[in-house]
């Protein structure tokens, strides 16, 4: 294949994933900002690196493999602030648009968000999600339970509330 049929394939290929790396860094980072960083920077490195693919079914998993890695270098890096990102909360309020739901969701631990978002809004299996984290899959049935319990009983509470 030529190289611009090679750069066709994944630009087309980054266009339709565009969706599921927002969500994917926004579970992790929750700052619209930084996701988009996250992902410019992802989207760079699988370029750079696409000849190490060699297989391109497992292009999404890839890519999603280099973005959650960029997402924690970038938590680790990050200083923590008090500032509100307006513009994130908006953003993710957009694709989750429960808003308890949101706030639950913001009570759990990053790993828990990536686990609960890849599971749930990007189908992915417990096998899937244990080789992109890389843990094992028993940690990510462990995750994924001890959030929905999280979650039920956040809900909950605040179902009382009303």
């Amino acid at each position: 294949m030529s190289s611009h049929e090679n750069d066709a394939w994944f630009s087309r290929e980054i266009e339709k994933l565009g969706p599921t790396l927002f969500r994917v860094a926004f579970a992790i980072l929750r700052n619209r900002t930084d996701c988009e960083d996250a992902a410019q920077n992802a989207v760079l490195k699988a370029y750079r690196n696409l000849s190490s693919l060699k297989q391109r079914r497992y292009f999404k998993t890839w890519l999603i493999q280099i973005l959650k890695n960029e997402c924690f270098d970038m938590l680790k890096r990050r200083r923590p602030t008090l500032n509100v990102d307006e513009q994130g909360a908006l953003s993710y309020e957009m694709a989750v648009p429960d808003m308890d739901l949101n706030r639950a969701f913001d009570q759990l631990s990053p790993e828990e968000r990536l686990t609960i978002t890849l599971y749930y809004y990007e189908g992915y299996d417990t096998r899937e999600i244990a080789a992109l984290t890389e843990v094992s899959e028993g940690t990510v049935r462990s995750r994924l339970s001890r959030a929905r319990k999280t979650l039920r009983a956040l809900l909950q509470e605040k179902e009382a509330a009303k």
